[in-house]
């Protein structure tokens, strides 16, 4: 009898046991789901929407460093700085090797000009993720815009590798090669990576970031009449044209008949 007795206690505590993991379960898959929510949200530019489902969660559980990671996110694209530093940094406290977490941080320090911080980030993650194609665009476009081009090509190949149709790493390799001087596999890099507009556009750029403004009016005045009503490629015409002391076209000044309107259907 009293076997009998230990036994059924026995199965009673597995029984239990067995329905904790069930509770924990459909726990963690609606926190899946509201997570998936969120990044749908995310993505169709309603930060507020997703902000108001991850803060929930962070709430549920403050240890959640996916969650926390979610919310660092959203609060940086709502310009609270200070916020998502925190949330990055309590993410880091509860799992140091998230290389996510060290590739945001990173992108804020760069965004609020502590260089120094930034890179240390960058290298981190792509350290702790060597073949992340994120982690190595990150990098190399750290390293370009601190002088460093040539070191940051390789990086950027690689990504490429994961990556071949990647708009933005396309570009990055365009700004890369262009600080190398090499403006011909630049204007390449521009062109698989957008539309004729901001092939033009980008080119343009990257000619007047290394002072040849020469080379860069007539790219930007072409890219003006490739779409009038483009209010960057206009800007950056304009200023370079202030620069180089010279008049814009008259059918381009401001003022002129279709000057800034859109033709077309």
């Amino acid at each position: 009898m009293r076997r009998g007795i230990k036994m059924g206690a026995v199965f009673l505590a597995l029984l239990v046991a067995g329905c904790a993991g069930v509770q924990k379960t459909e726990v963690e898959s609606s926190r899946q789901v509201r997570l998936a929510m969120a990044d749908q949200l995310a993505q169709r530019g309603d930060w507020a929407g997703a902000f108001q489902i991850v803060d929930g969660l962070t709430r549920e559980d403050p240890t959640d460093a996916t969650a926390l990671l979610f919310r660092a996110k959203v609060l940086r694209k709502q310009a609270m700085t200070a916020e998502s530093e925190a949330d990055l940094r309590r993410v880091l406290q509860l799992e140091p090797r998230f290389a996510e977490a060290h590739s945001e941080l990173g992108v804020l320090c760069e965004h609020a000009a502590r260089p120094q911080e930034a890179m240390e980030r960058h290298q981190e993650a792509q350290r702790l993720s060597p073949a992340d194609p994120r982690y190595l665009n990150n990098l190399g476009f750290a390293m370009v815009i601190r002088g460093r081009a040539k070191d940051a090509i390789p990086l950027l190949e690689e990504a490429l590798r994961a990556e071949p149709g990647s708009a933005r790493l396309r570009n990055n390799m365009g700004f890369a090669m262009a600080s190398t001087g090499d403006f011909g596999r630049a204007a390449e890099q521009f062109r698989l990576g957008g539309t004729p507009l901001q092939a033009t556009i980008n080119l343009g750029f990257a000619y007047e970031r290394s002072g040849n403004l020469a080379q860069a009016y007539p790219l930007y005045l072409q890219a003006v009449r490739l779409d009038p009503a483009d209010a960057r490629a206009r800007s950056n015409l304009e200023h370079v044209a202030r620069e180089m002391g010279r008049e814009l076209p008259p059918e381009l000044a401001v003022g002129a008949p279709g000057a800034g309107e859109k033709g077309g259907g």
